[in-house]
């Protein structure tokens, strides 16, 4: 398998002006090409015949760049999880509260289950795609551990300014969070159905650390604006 590379934003502006682009312009426009295969068809019914034909280019031409559907998917997922990560960082960086923080990175979380439901599609296919290929779980794995990352060092930032540490490390804590993202949006493409209530439990469930904090630390839990953090935070 070929390494994935990042596709930003001028790479894939580049691909969008036309037949003469560079190699990074022309994979940028066939994994665009894949996401909305995808997203109209699924995985187990898209073929790499129908993104060539979706990105207009030469079946040849898409195996040079990608050598199987699972590779083309991984890119996808790849770029997708990046872009995503680079909007929550965006969100939450003009937020200097800790717990207003951790309600702004939820809410950005659940609006990316509303707008983008085609991403965990994807994600979801992925995983259950490398449940039986040894070499595709291990590009996964470091896939997740980037996110996993990414989201500790947020918890370390919030987590470290409350009065006293978390019974739960960051790196648990970060696993945790994920894994719930994941069976929200899972569950929310099965049932078809929103998913505000799992992801105001899932708030709770995270302040309620807050109030372990302040109690832990001989401190008054500041209970009365954790319940206006989310009556605002629907």
């Amino acid at each position: 398998m070929r390494n994935i590379a990042t596709i930003n934003a001028s790479d894939e502006g580049t691909a969008v002006q036309g037949v003469d682009v560079d190699e990074a312009g022309r994979r940028a426009q066939i994994v665009r090409a894949a996401a909305a295969v995808l997203g109209r068809q699924g995985y187990a019914e898209t073929s790499l015949k129908d993104v060539a034909r979706e990105a207009k280019v030469a079946p040849g031409l898409l195996h040079y760049y990608f050598e199987s559907k699972e590779e083309l998917l991984l890119e996808l997922v790849t770029v997708t999880e990046r872009q995503m990560v680079a909007n929550w960082k965006a969100v939450v960086e003009a937020v200097d509260d800790p717990l207003e923080r951790i309600v702004t990175g939820l809410d950005h979380a659940e609006a990316r289950c509303a707008d983008q439901p085609e991403f965990f599609r994807m994600l979801i296919d992925l995983y259950t795609v490398s449940l039986s290929s040894p070499a595709l779980r291990v590009r996964c794995a470091a896939l997740r551990t980037h996110l996993m990352d990414e989201v500790e060092v947020e918890l370390r930032q919030v987590l470290g300014r409350l009065p006293a540490y978390s019974l739960v490390s960051p790196r648990e804590l970060a696993g945790a969070i994920l894994s719930a993202i994941d069976g929200i949006a899972l569950s929310g493409l099965v049932a078809q159905q929103p998913a505000a209530a799992p992801f105001r439990a899932l708030k709770v469930l995270l302040l309620s650390l807050v109030v372990t904090a302040y109690v832990t630390a001989g401190q008054e839990p500041p209970i009365a604006r954790l319940g206006e953090m989310l009556s605002r935070h629907p």
